[in-house]
């Protein structure tokens, strides 16, 4: 028995799947979600999503947003998401370094919007991509 799982950020279609199971980072705590779950929708929290088939796991890497489970669907919509094999590491160490600096010369030390998002974007997924590396 399976499910639908579909994660739509901004800027794509992250994934579209049949699933096993869902584990997701939401603001009440991290849930795992199986056929036939009970409808809910909650705040989702940057961190992983790791989705499950009968023969592989697919870690993603998500910001914030929502998470909807409906039926026989779970519907994640997150300010970003990026499969955790897609993660170019180099790429994201040169922007981590560059929101660093922006930061780090900003006169009022409260930095921009932006490169406060880009560097806790690029620290979460620094973050996942070692993990995945590791197992």
């Amino acid at each position: 028995m399976s499910f639908k799982l579909v994660i739509i950020s901004p800027e794509k279609k992250v994934l579209e799947m049949d699933c096993k199971s869902v584990t997701v980072p939401t603001s009440e705590g991290q849930i795992t979600v199986l056929p036939k779950h009970i409808s809910i929708f909650s705040i989702l929290t940057a961190g992983e999503v790791i989705a499950r088939t009968t023969d592989k796991d697919i870690s993603i890497t998500v910001g914030g947003g929502f998470v909807s489970v409906s039926g026989d669907k779970v519907t994640i919509l997150p300010e970003f998401g990026v499969k955790s094999d897609e993660i170019d590491e180099e790429k994201v160490k040169e922007a981590k370094k560059r929101a660093e600096e922006i930061i780090k010369n900003q006169e009022d030390n409260k930095g921009s919007a932006l490169a406060e998002a880009t560097l806790a974007r690029s620290l979460i997924e620094l973050k996942i991509a070692h993990k995945r590396r590791k197992s």
